[in-house]
Protein backbone atom coordinates (compact mmCIF):
# COMPACT_ATOMS: atom_id res chain seq x y z
CA UNK A 1 0.00 0.00 0.00
CA UNK A 2 1.28 3.59 -0.57
CA UNK A 3 2.51 6.28 1.09
CA UNK A 4 -0.48 8.25 3.33
CA UNK A 5 -0.53 11.68 1.75
CA UNK A 6 -2.71 15.46 3.36
CA UNK A 7 -3.25 17.98 1.28
CA UNK A 8 -4.79 21.50 2.15
CA UNK A 9 -6.37 24.01 -0.16
CA UNK A 10 -6.39 26.83 2.05
CA UNK A 11 -8.39 28.81 -0.35
CA UNK A 12 -11.04 26.76 -1.26
CA UNK A 13 -11.12 24.97 2.64
CA UNK A 14 -10.50 21.56 1.28
CA UNK A 15 -8.75 18.88 2.80
CA UNK A 16 -7.46 15.85 0.60
CA UNK A 17 -6.52 12.56 1.65
CA UNK A 18 -4.84 10.28 -0.94
CA UNK A 19 -4.03 6.35 -0.13
CA UNK A 20 -2.43 5.78 -3.05
CA UNK A 21 -3.85 5.59 -6.73
CA UNK A 22 -6.10 4.09 -9.60
CA UNK A 23 -7.50 4.26 -12.71
CA UNK A 24 -10.57 2.73 -11.79
CA UNK A 25 -12.22 5.38 -9.08
CA UNK A 26 -15.87 6.03 -8.24
CA UNK A 27 -16.58 8.77 -5.75
CA UNK A 28 -19.08 8.47 -3.02
CA UNK A 29 -20.83 11.24 -0.81
CA UNK A 30 -20.25 9.59 2.80
CA UNK A 31 -21.77 12.99 3.73
CA UNK A 32 -22.61 16.39 2.55
CA UNK A 33 -18.90 17.83 3.00
CA UNK A 34 -16.98 14.12 2.60
CA UNK A 35 -16.21 12.15 -0.24
CA UNK A 36 -14.61 8.69 -0.16
CA UNK A 37 -12.85 7.73 -3.29
CA UNK A 38 -13.19 4.28 -4.16
CA UNK A 39 -11.84 1.47 -6.32
CA UNK A 40 -14.57 -1.11 -6.46
CA UNK A 41 -12.05 -3.84 -7.69
CA UNK A 42 -14.49 -4.35 -10.30
CA UNK A 43 -12.45 -3.57 -13.24
CA UNK A 44 -9.31 -6.16 -12.00
CA UNK A 45 -11.42 -8.30 -10.18
CA UNK A 46 -9.26 -7.30 -6.88
CA UNK A 47 -10.59 -6.33 -3.41
CA UNK A 48 -12.21 -2.88 -3.15
CA UNK A 49 -9.70 -0.21 -1.86
CA UNK A 50 -10.16 3.78 -0.69
CA UNK A 51 -8.23 5.62 -2.58
CA UNK A 52 -8.54 8.95 -0.83
CA UNK A 53 -11.08 11.34 1.47
CA UNK A 54 -11.86 14.79 0.28
CA UNK A 55 -13.11 16.91 3.19
CA UNK A 56 -14.94 19.97 1.92
CA UNK A 57 -15.38 22.63 4.69
CA UNK A 58 -12.96 21.32 6.68
CA UNK A 59 -12.24 23.93 8.91
CA UNK A 60 -15.26 24.42 10.04
CA UNK A 61 -15.56 20.57 10.54
CA UNK A 62 -12.84 20.71 12.57
CA UNK A 63 -14.15 23.28 14.82
CA UNK A 64 -16.96 21.13 15.29
CA UNK A 65 -15.08 17.66 15.59
CA UNK A 66 -11.91 18.74 17.58
CA UNK A 67 -9.94 15.74 19.11
CA UNK A 68 -12.73 13.19 17.64
CA UNK A 69 -13.07 11.74 14.86
CA UNK A 70 -15.99 12.66 12.62
CA UNK A 71 -19.02 10.89 12.52
CA UNK A 72 -20.59 9.15 9.32
CA UNK A 73 -24.30 7.77 9.61
CA UNK A 74 -23.79 4.99 7.01
CA UNK A 75 -27.69 4.36 6.83
CA UNK A 76 -27.37 7.95 4.74
CA UNK A 77 -25.81 5.43 1.60
CA UNK A 78 -28.69 2.86 1.62
CA UNK A 79 -29.83 3.99 -1.82
CA UNK A 80 -26.20 2.62 -3.28
CA UNK A 81 -26.69 -0.66 -5.17
CA UNK A 82 -26.37 -3.49 -2.72
CA UNK A 83 -22.78 -4.39 -4.30
CA UNK A 84 -21.69 -1.05 -3.91
CA UNK A 85 -23.09 -0.78 -0.47
CA UNK A 86 -20.88 -3.65 0.69
CA UNK A 87 -17.94 -2.68 -1.19
CA UNK A 88 -18.04 1.07 0.96
CA UNK A 89 -18.81 -0.71 4.20
CA UNK A 90 -15.78 -2.54 3.78
CA UNK A 91 -13.50 -0.15 3.28
CA UNK A 92 -14.25 2.84 5.52
CA UNK A 93 -14.49 0.29 8.55
CA UNK A 94 -10.76 -0.58 7.94
CA UNK A 95 -8.25 1.41 7.67
CA UNK A 96 -6.76 3.57 6.14
CA UNK A 97 -10.39 5.34 6.37
CA UNK A 98 -10.95 4.01 10.00
CA UNK A 99 -8.18 6.39 11.18
CA UNK A 100 -9.97 9.25 9.60
CA UNK A 101 -13.71 8.81 10.35
CA UNK A 102 -15.93 6.79 12.77
CA UNK A 103 -18.42 5.18 11.22
CA UNK A 104 -21.95 4.95 12.70
CA UNK A 105 -24.79 2.59 11.78
CA UNK A 106 -27.87 3.59 13.71
CA UNK A 107 -31.08 1.79 13.73
CA UNK A 108 -34.06 3.66 13.20
CA UNK A 109 -37.22 1.46 13.27
CA UNK A 110 -40.05 2.38 11.62
CA UNK A 111 -43.07 2.34 13.38
CA UNK A 112 -46.67 2.55 11.90
CA UNK A 113 -48.59 5.46 13.04
CA UNK A 114 -50.85 4.86 15.72
CA UNK A 115 -54.68 4.70 15.18
CA UNK A 116 -56.58 7.78 16.30
CA UNK A 117 -59.05 7.65 19.14
CA UNK A 118 -62.29 7.74 18.24
CA UNK A 119 -64.73 9.98 20.15
CA UNK A 120 -67.21 8.28 22.32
Amino acid sequence: MHETKINYDQEGDVLYVSFGRSEHVTGIALADNILLRLDTGKAEATTPKAIGLTFISFSKMQEHHRDKPSRVPIANLRHLPEELWQAVLNVVTTPPVSDFLSIGLFLSPQFPPLPERLAA
